[in-house]
């Protein structure tokens, strides 16, 4: 069972972006069957509760058919969607996990000594003959490859130091030939590749971990119709991290040009997508993000974890932030002799 209580407000004034607040829980209790020792199958229902409102916001069914063979997975019905595939807050906005978390459709999953690799296809919007509106699909790839390790010893946790190779694309799809909605087709794809430098000091030290990851961040939009003032873009994205024994904090710094992401964060986009400027744009966008982050075990299974972002829109000098508060639960609840 999952369980997430979730506190999230961005106060957001600038044009590019709108401030609000996310508030209230998610809940996913389910079963697992193991057929055998390949195939499991996972049924239950995801209910999203946001306070201030009646009723429930989400109430879905959940279906998993997971088959696992060595070092892959297969994965059918709802998929390990969300954070889950590792990409950078620019092709997948963290918020996502609290306003659409659910991906259905097809997913692969390898994870080997030296690569870790997830590939997806989440159908979002299933059309009919004659609908009125358009069917939607996302999907991408997603994966890091470790190019230098060194060995584990006694004074370290896992290695010394090492040099990752990540690289990620995703593709969104609106369109369809059965629907009457008279709209032009709509595809875009974003694509970031990059390196991660890792070093963990050893057991005593204050810093547990400091990663630097520098990436490259493009931007295609391969519809038929334009609809956007560019059909391309692309950005750098830098991030520094360090977790210490109390907190962990990282210093990102984003300089783009013409980028947009259909499910990017909303500061990294030259497009707005504020309710009160409709239309407004900033084809350059320079930030610094700065990003602090706790989580504590308070008991077994059961997190709270907090953020507080402060970002300086270098362009704007103007500071914005926002900060959350999460209380989670990650565990099972009963578990079979047989399993």
């Amino acid at each position: 069972m999952e369980h997430l209580n979730y506190l999230r407000n961005n106060e957001y004034f600038l044009p590019i972006a709108d401030g609000y607040t996310l508030f209230g829980y998610q809940l996913i209790p389910k079963v697992v069957y193991r057929v055998n020792s390949h195939l499991f199958l996972e049924a239950g229902a995801f209910i999203r509760k946001d306070y201030g409102q009646p009723g429930f916001k989400e109430v879905e069914p959940v279906f998993t058919a997971r088959f696992k063979k060595g070092r892959s997975q297969l994965i059918l019905g709802n998929l390990d969607g969300g954070l889950e595939h590792g990409l950078i807050e620019p092709l997948y906005n963290f918020e996502n996990q609290l306003n659409s978390r659910m991906e259905l459709g097809n997913q692969w999953k390898y994870s080997g000594r030296f690569s870790q690799l997830d590939a997806w296809v989440d159908w979002r919007h299933m059309i009919y003959d004659y609908s009125p509106v358009q069917e939607e699909v996302w999907g991408g790839f997603s994966g890091r490859t470790t190019l230098f390790s060194t060995p584990k010893t006694a004074d370290t946790l896992k290695h010394g130091f090492g040099i990752r190779f990540p690289y990620q694309f995703t593709g969104y799809h609106k369109g369809g030939q059965i629907d009457t909605a008279n709209l032009p087709l709509t595809t875009y794809f974003n694509g970031a590749a990059g390196l991660e430098l890792e070093w963990l000091p050893r057991k005593n030290s204050v810093f547990q971990r400091i990663v630097f990851q520098p990436y490259f961040v493009g931007f295609v939009d391969y519809s038929f119709t334009k609809q956007l003032p560019f059909t391309s873009g692309s950005a750098f994205y830098l991030n520094l991290s360090a977790k210490t024994r109390w907190l962990e904090c990282m210093v990102s710094y984003w300089n783009g040009s013409n980028f947009t992401s259909w499910n990017g964060g909303k500061l990294y986009r030259s497009l707005s997508s504020s309710v009160k400027n409709p239309g407004y744009a900033e084809p350059n966008r320079e930030l610094l993000i700065i990003r602090f982050f706790q989580e504590l075990e308070v008991l077994n299974n059961i997190y709270i974890s907090a953020r507080l972002e402060p970002y300086l829109d270098l362009r704007a000098k103007t500071w914005e932030f926002s900060h959350g508060l999460f209380l989670s639960y990650r565990g099972q609840i009963w578990k079979s002799p047989s399993n």
